[in-house]
């Protein structure tokens, strides 16, 4: 009943739905720039590798050459080139 309720709320007030089902928003800008919203913290970085914690699971970005150009309490901006991403359940 309650997530009906939610869906009918984010329905009318236009909310995006991985705001509804707590999930990040992954955001990615050719293969060189990606932007990860509602993430947790960041687990693990290096110029090749970050590891984020999200509300459903790790989040794992490969590439190389990283750069960190924003991070923000839930918000993060990654430079460089991206190889591949996949998520891992807690």
């Amino acid at each position: 009943m309650f997530r009906k309720l939610q869906k009918q709320a984010g329905e009318v007030l236009e909310l995006p739905s991985d705001i509804l089902k707590k999930g990040p928003r992954i955001t990615i800008m050719g293969r060189e720039e990606m932007t990860v919203e509602y993430f947790q913290e960041v687990v693990f970085f290096t110029n090749e590798e970050i590891v984020l914690k999200t509300p459903v699971g790790r989040l794992s970005i490969r590439g190389k050459n990283f750069v960190l150009t924003t991070v923000l309490d839930t918000e993060i901006n990654l430079k460089g080139q991206i190889s591949g991403l996949s998520f891992e359940e807690e």
